[in-house]
Formats: C-alpha cells, structure tokens, sequence
C-alpha cells in the first residue's frame, strides 16, 4: 500500500534544482516538499522507494534530498539487497544515484 503522502509527491513530480534566481514562489514548493517528506514514518515500503527515487533533483534542492535520501535508505535491510541496488540505479541524477551507490557498498562493507 501506497501511502497518501507518497501519492501526493509522485504529483508534485521530481524536485527543481535549487538556483540562485530562486524568487519567494520558491517557498510554498519547498514548504510541500517539506511537510510531505518530514511526515512519511520510515522505513518506506519497495513500492514507495520506486515513487520516492525519481523525486531527486538533478544537484540539490533546499537540503530536501538529504530527507529524500534517508527514505530511500530506510529500505536497506529491509528489502533483499539485489532488489535494492536496482531501485538506486533507477535514480534519474547521476549525483545522487552515485552517493545512494557509495553508501550503499559501505554499508555492505560494514555488514560482512
């Protein structure tokens, strides 16, 4: 089961770059962003994960991936390790599919 949260930001689509030429519209996107990340209980379930990994901005975005990220990690362990490598390759930026892949082989390395 999907959870409403979830639902809302696969809506709200994959998070913009932040930019310096930002102006204060920015901040009601932020501010969904934010209320919808922050009230997601983790861990997330696999079909969750699929939703959330698309969200990551190609660079960065207000610090909200740091969140994004942490979601995306709360299936680690909780889902067979295959299955989650995978889910991490699906990531549409390389940046952020790059650190999901280093800590992931850390984690592994710290699990051997």
């Amino acid at each position: 089961m999907i959870r409403e949260e979830v639902i809302k930001l696969n809506k709200l689509g994959r998070m913009p770059n932040e930019d310096l030429d930002d102006d204060d519209s920015i901040d009601d996107l932020i501010d969904k962003y934010d209320d919808l990340l922050e009230s997601i209980e983790k861990p997330v379930s696999f079909e969750e994960g699929e939703i959330l990994i698309k969200l990551f901005p190609e660079n960065a975005f207000y610090d909200l991936h740091w969140t994004l990220l942490q979601l995306i990690e709360s299936l680690f362990g909780n889902i067979d390790l295959d299955k989650y490598e995978t889910l991490i390759k699906d990531c549409p930026s390389e940046e952020w599919k790059e650190t999901l892949l280093a800590r992931f082989e850390n984690s592994k390395a710290k699990n051997i």
